[in-house]
């Protein structure tokens, strides 16, 4: 419905109504966890962050563009949750050995992450292919998500990161020509490590890491000539 409303200023009113009780537990969410983080570690708490990202996805895959005001209100603070959920994983894998990746609180934090993957990917995808929209949601994520890639140990490391990275070459193609070289840097080499070891570990990993080199290969090509000790 919301969609379909011609009137940009109604449109923008039905989204926010929309939006309402979401974006209200979500601030309520934020601001108490910038006095205190411990409460994004709560199970309750993170199932309704999980909830709330959720709603915003299944509401960017209908709006696209018009999704943008939306996601521009949570984005910064959703790549917080991002890292912090990431440090989590990442400290309770490498202290706990790989049987910790499948205790429940850290399935419950890597279900967070992938859906913020997913809203981030989704909206790209389904918004039209406009710079500026790239400008605005790429840098912020080259560190909080490219970086946290390449920091983390292998079973913390979320293939989705490399779907959207695709997703976003095949959306913006040459444009981001000199991104191509951070992007190798982050994911390359870690990446290759893991899916070398045998033929059946990682097959997420796998898929989608060959999704990526095809995307920059198409659409980037100079970039990947340019950069020869690979």
């Amino acid at each position: 419905m919301i969609q379909a409303e011609s009137d940009a200023q109604k449109r923008g009113e039905y989204l926010q109504r929309l939006m309402a009780l979401p974006n209200q537990k979500w601030g309520e969410i934020i601001g108490q966890a910038r006095h205190s983080a411990d409460i994004l570690k709560d199970p309750d708490v993170i199932r309704t962050v999980l909830n709330i990202l959720q709603t915003n996805t299944r509401v960017a895959t209908s709006l696209g563009t018009n999704f943008l005001s939306q996601i521009s209100l949570i984005y910064l603070d959703m790549l917080n949750v991002y890292r912090m959920y990431s440090e989590l994983v990442s400290s309770s894998i490498a202290n706990g050995g790989p049987y910790a990746s499948r205790t429940s609180l850290v399935k419950l934090l890597r279900s967070v992450k992938r859906e913020i993957l997913k809203l981030i990917e989704t909206f790209l995808d389904k918004a039209e292919n406009q710079p500026h929209i790239g400008k605005q949601f790429v840098p912020p994520m080259m560190d909080q998500v490219l970086g946290d890639y390449a920091r983390n140990v292998p079973d913390a490391r979320e293939s989705e990161v490399l779907s959207l990275f695709a997703t976003i070459i095949n959306k913006y193609k040459v444009v981001m020509q000199d991104e191509v070289l951070l992007i190798f840097e982050a994911v390359f080499q870690c990446t290759l490590e893991m899916i070398t070891k045998n033929f059946e570990d990682y097959p997420e990993h796998r898929l989608k890491f060959f999704s990526l080199l095809r995307a920059i290969a198409t659409f980037c090509f100079r970039a990947l000539i340019q950069k020869t000790d690979f």
